[in-house]
C-alpha cells in the first residue's frame, strides 16, 4: 500500500510540473516560459537598445519579469513585473509594478493589463503592440 501511495504521489507531481507547460487555454506548450535577451526594440519610432544596456526578461508559468541592467554604470535602470496571460497569439501583461530610469510613464502602467501579439520561430520571440498609444516592437533571443 505503501509503495502504490509513493508512486501515485510520484505520478501526481509529475502530471503537475508537465501541465506548468501548458497553456490551459489551448492545452499548447507555452513557448515563453524561460529567460530572453532583448535584440532590438523600438518604441514610438525610437530604438530602445543601447550597447552597455542589457534588458532580460523572464517568463514563468504564470509570471514575468523584465530588468533593465546598464553594464557601465553597473546598476539597475528598469524593472517591472506581474501576471500574464497567452493564448498562443496574444500575450497580455497585468503590471503589479513598473520603473524606470528616464521613463517616468512606466508608474501609469501599475495595475493595467497590457497586450501585444507575440511570435516565436525557434530561439527568437518578437513582441508587438501599443504601449501607453506608442508602437512597441521587441525582439528577444532565447537565453537559457
Amino acid at each position: 500500500m505503501k509503495r502504490l501511495l509513493f508512486w501515485l504521489g510520484v505520478l501526481a507531481l509529475i502530471t503537475v510540473t508537465i501541465a506548468a507547460g501548458f497553456n490551459a487555454a489551448g492545452g499548447k506548450k507555452n513557448q515563453l516560459i524561460g529567460r530572453w535577451e532583448m535584440q532590438s526594440g523600438e518604441y514610438g519610432g525610437q530604438s530602445t537598445t543601447t550597447p552597455d544596456v542589457v534588458q532580460i526578461k523572464m517568463i514563468s508559468a504564470s509570471h514575468y519579469l523584465y530588468l533593465d541592467y546598464d553594464k557601465k554604470l553597473m546598476k539597475t535602470i528598469g524593472v517591472g513585473s506581474g501576471s500574464y496571460s497567452y493564448d498562443g497569439d496574444t500575450y497580455t501583461e497585468h503590471v503589479n509594478f513598473a520603473d524606470r530610469d528616464g521613463f517616468p510613464d512606466a508608474k501609469q502602467l501599475i495595475e493595467k493589463e497590457v497586450s501585444f501579439k507575440v511570435k516565436v520561430e525557434g530561439d527568437t520571440m518578437t513582441q508587438t503592440g501599443q504601449l501607453l498609444g506608442r508602437d512597441l516592437k521587441e525582439v528577444y533571443k532565447r537565453a537559457d
